[in-house]
């Protein structure tokens, strides 16, 4: 191959799904040793682009070639054979089987006993993947079932997976989604590792500081054109939002700081929640900031002490939970929506009692809140009757937010309100989040991502194996760094 080629390039690449436009006349490219970066909001056309490298998606208009030669993959196993692999979020591993046994998977060593019996070649088998791992520096039993593996070894396992049918182009969808902070440092040494062998890396991700630190080149797409690329260096964070989105994103690192004489509206335990006040909460994966909103909404036992705008609160149900004005936004949206009904049902499911008149319900009022809640939050399309598994993840979020605005909640429970979701709407579920306190709300919200705790929230409590441990204000150290050093230096 000549060196001086890209290892695999899309030339005017054009992309329609009925009425939909894709992709428009894009050009994309990752040499050998790059990490490209692919960033946009969602809808923007990553995606596609992505599944026309991996031989999902044929393009309309436009050819890839790899090493300068044009390719049609007709399927993902063909791009795989010629040396594309993509690895997704929902990764495809057969969980009772063996590190080794998913690693070769496809590539099984077989040998035959006496010229008859055909089986396993297991020592093959074990020195063959143990060989892939290692090359990743994981230390990790191949003889390990997959299922009881966490997220970040499982991660790696599809790497190496990659490896063993001779990846030259891996493409990486948002990797770092469930990881935590040491996790997402291990995985940057294995890309600097693979960068170092002349992989060529696509790099897909929302994560603009993960973009800033880790990219080579980075392709800025926006309603399926490529608006901007640029080398390392050349953009700031500001710089791709701003691209990504076409308007100024630019705000406040820090929210005015509420008053602190406002009225308990929650209290459990050592947490509570003021009138007019986000806290965040903090910790690393299993810290028990999940456990403790779910519990708070009581979706799980143990609720003994709590109180509740300043009574004492019995929250045995989701239900009780409610009834008392608390709502939860939780970290997986499916568990939080219908998926199946439309945007004005998944509104209004919990507040029907609001609605009910003696002939039935009183539909009028449900379309004219309806309405007014997508236009206040804004829902997109403006459809109350497309079914909320069309919407994106942003749009899905922004309608559990609408519901508890119907219900006239009173504390709002967040649970990673903004994983997986691009930065546009990630803006707008902060400014959902300032506008819900300064009418008088509170708020107590879950989040991985330091940066975000620090800038969206009031005040910070920092959890342990379930424990707080630490608090953080805004007129005491109130920094990142000391943050870091609290949670063990992560």
């Amino acid at each position: 191959m000549n060196a001086s080629l890209p290892l695999a390039a899309a030339h005017g690449i054009s992309k329609n799904f009925l009425a939909t436009c894709a992709l428009d006349n894009v050009s994309f490219e990752v040499r050998r040793g790059e990490v490209h970066a692919l960033i946009g909001e969602n809808g923007a056309g990553k995606s596609t682009l992505v599944k026309i490298f991996g031989g999902v998606h044929k393009p309309d208009a436009g050819e890839i070639r790899l090493g300068g030669q044009r390719v049609e993959h007709a399927t993902p196993g063909e791009a795989i054979r010629s040396g594309i692999v993509v690895i997704p979020q929902e990764m495809r591993l057969v969980p009772a089987r063996t590190v080794a046994e998913n690693v070769l998977l496809g590539r099984i060593p077989i040998r035959s006993r006496l010229g008859l019996v055909r089986e396993i070649d297991r020592p093959a088998l074990r020195a063959g993947a143990a060989a892939l791992v290692g090359r990743l520096d994981l230390d990790v039993d191949v003889d390990a079932v997959v299922g009881a593996l966490g997220y970040a070894e499982r991660q790696l396992v599809m790497i190496a997976r990659a490896l063993a049918s001779d990846a030259r182009i891996l493409v990486l969808d948002e990797p770092t989604a469930s990881l935590e902070a040491r996790e997402v440092n291990r995985l940057f040494d294995v890309i600097h590792s693979l960068k170092r062998e002349g992989v060529g890396l696509i790099y897909v991700s929302h994560r603009l500081d993960e973009v800033e630190r880790i990219a080579d080149r980075v392709t800025v797409l926006r309603d399926g054109r490529k608006v901007g690329e640029g080398r390392r260096g050349e953009f700031t964070q500001r710089d791709m939002a701003e691209l990504m989105t076409g308007r100024d994103l630019q705000r406040s690192l820090h929210r005015g700081q509420c008053s602190r004489n406002g009225g308990v509206l929650l209290e459990d335990g050592d947490v509570d929640v003021r009138v007019g006040e986000v806290v965040g909460l903090a910790g690393l994966l299993g810290s028990g900031a999940t456990a403790m909103l779910r519990r708070l909404y009581g979706a799980v036992r143990g609720t003994v002490g709590t109180r509740v705008n300043g009574a004492s609160a019995s929250l045995r149900s989701p239900k009780d939970a409610i009834g008392r004005g608390l709502g939860l936004v939780p970290g997986e949206r499916a568990l939080g929506l219908v998926m199946g009904l439309t945007v004005r049902e998944n509104i209004v499911l919990p507040n029907l009692g609001r609605f009910a008149r003696p002939l039935g319900l009183d539909r009028s009022a449900v379309d004219e809140l309806v309405v007014d809640l997508m236009e206040r939050v804004d829902i997109r399309p403006r459809d109350p009757n497309r079914p909320v598994r069309e919407l994106s993840g942003g749009n899905q979020q922004k309608v559990i937010f609408a519901r508890w605005l119907a219900g006239q909640a009173t504390v709002l429970l967040l649970d990673e309100p903004t994983h997986g979701i691009d930065v546009a709407a990630k803006a707008q579920i902060h400014r959902l989040m300032d506008q819900f306190a300064a009418r008088g709300g509170g708020i107590l919200f879950a989040s991985s991502e330091l940066i975000e705790v620090m800038s969206v929230s009031d005040r910070v409590i920092v959890l342990r194996a379930g424990e707080v441990v630490a608090r953080l204000t805004r007129d005491g150290e109130y920094t990142e760094g000391r943050l870091r050093e609290l949670l063990g230096g992560q």
